[in-house]
């Protein structure tokens, strides 16, 4: 336990202190918006919530009187230490100490992990209590204890109140330590009896706090209407909804590509470099190769046997519901990097040296792009630093934003500019920007009246690998005089 501590510590220390400089995305400045005043009605965030992620930054502000930002990042690197440190004691738990140590070293520099410990998101912490609770199931099936199983209701609601779309996948975990620990039926009423009571402490007072914001809204449908609005417009997005799409075979091996090639593209870095896109597809062959054909030992099986159903109850949700972004995937790396490593350890000597080779190629792509990651500013943070640099304070109110991507970043960072939360239609743009001194947009795809037209001004970019969204960004002016 000491060891996991110690891991723990160290991890949380990387990941602070090398934090992005600012808030990365949307979703990022929603979290700072909530922490300051949480209002789901409004996005802040938007819902279904994340009160748990919201809670803590927003504790870390009166203990320690810090911005919002700040508090975010020590709860976003917190949970990615407890995630390292709980993969190291259920892998040594499950199989052994060197393949633990092999493990958590390799996932506590794995590109995915690292650069999404460093940003204001919930990821991290969400896997660390899902991790959590996983050790606990583990710990109560080797020692019988039902006490473990008190823990892993509460990691489990733990991990729901940071992700409320988690609960499933949590439950599915408790489900499967009671059944292959053949608890009684009294146990399986007081276990997840324990796992709702931790998620009522979550969701009544979230509940009740959005219903003060409305008080004409009946009480019974405040949290429903509130996550039905966020789910209902993705209804038609075929990036995000898999029922949404023609289910062509284009479009499902586009999808298929995003989602699961993205594991090793994005997640594991190999399209950083043409170095990575060459070594890293062979290592990676290799292990799973080496993995798959050879006979599988006991603590394999046993391994597998506990973790395949709940991944893939979590891979489900993300590949039918979610768009492919690799953080939302976090906790299922621990279970990629087994595979792996224990292909690659067993394969003859001396090409089992080979399980050495894979984080140091993760530390070849990870520390230039941690540092990069760590000294510039996101693309959008850019952009509206651009536009800061052009119009002194008092001019702003004359300049309209009409940001798609990133109108959030410009009203956390630059409030002084005008922006819409919903661009006006372009029978209306003509009259309500008559007055205005330049208009701005960030999206090449905003309708526009008649006659107006783009101009590219500047660009802003970075690595895929530290952050998918909005790493490619360009600022347009729009001319209104052609």
């Amino acid at each position: 336990m000491t060891k996991a501590v110690l891991l723990l510590l160290a991890a949380f220390a990387l990941y602070f202190f090398t934090h992005s400089p600012a808030l990365d995305e949307i979703d990022a400045v929603q979290f700072a918006m909530g922490v300051r005043t949480f209002d789901l009605w409004h996005h802040q965030p938007h819902p279904p919530g994340y009160p748990l992620f919201i809670f803590l930054g927003w504790l870390g502000t009166k203990l320690f009187h810090t911005g919002p930002e700040s508090s975010l990042y020590f709860a976003s690197a917190f949970g990615g230490g407890l995630f390292i440190a709980a993969w190291f004691l259920i892998i040594r738990a499950q199989f052994s100490g060197r393949l633990a140590w092999l493990v958590a070293l390799s996932l506590l520099i794995t590109p995915v992990v690292w650069m999404t410990a460093t940003k204001a998101l919930t990821d991290t912490l969400a896997a660390g209590f899902v991790s959590a609770e996983l050790l606990a199931a583990i710990c109560f099936l080797k020692q019988k204890k039902s006490g473990l199983l008190v823990w892993a209701a509460l990691m489990g609601a733990a991990a729901a109140g940071t992700r409320p779309q988690l609960f499933l996948v949590v439950a599915l975990i408790l489900g499967i330590s009671l059944k292959q620990g053949s608890a009684k039926a009294k146990t399986w009423w007081l276990s997840y009896t324990l796992l709702l009571a931790g998620c009522l402490t979550w969701l009544l007072p979230m509940w009740y706090l959005q219903a003060q914001l409305r008080p004409g809204e009946a009480l019974w449908r405040v949290y429903p209407e509130l996550v039905y609005s966020q789910w209902r417009w993705r209804l038609n997005m075929p990036s995000i909804y898999i029922g949404a799409g023609d289910w062509s075979p284009r479009y499902l091996a586009m999808r298929l590509a995003q989602h699961f090639l993205g594991w090793f593209g994005v997640g594991l870095g190999f399209l950083q470099s043409p170095v990575m896109l060459v070594l890293g597809p062979i290592i990676a062959l290799l292990g799973l190769a080496a993995y798959s054909f050879r006979h599988q030992e006991l603590e394999d099986r046993n391994f597998w046997k506990f973790h395949t159903p709940w991944a893939l109850l979590h891979i489900a949700i993300i590949f039918v519901c979610l768009s492919g972004k690799q953080r939302y995937y976090l906790v299922i790396y621990p279970l990629l990097l087994v595979a792996l490593m224990r292909g690659l350890l067993k394969m003859r000597p001396p090409w089992n040296w080979t399980a050495l080779v894979l984080p140091a190629l993760f530390l070849y792509v990870t520390i230039p792009a941690a540092i990069q990651n760590h000294r510039e500013e996101a693309p959008p943070v850019r952009l509206v630093r651009y536009l800061e640099q052009l119009y002194p304070p008092s001019q702003r109110k004359d300049v309209v934003l009409l940001f798609v991507n990133v109108w959030r970043n410009a009203e956390w960072y630059a409030p002084e500019f005008r922006t819409f939360r919903g661009i006006p239609p372009p029978a209306e743009l003509q009259e309500i920007l008559n007055g205005a001194v330049a208009v701005y947009t960030d999206d090449a795809k905003v309708p526009l009246p008649e006659g107006w037209r783009r101009v590219p001004l500047a660009t802003f970019q970075r690595s895929i690998i530290i952050h998918d969204k909005h790493h490619f960004l360009t600022l347009f002016l729009i001319d209104r005089h052609s």
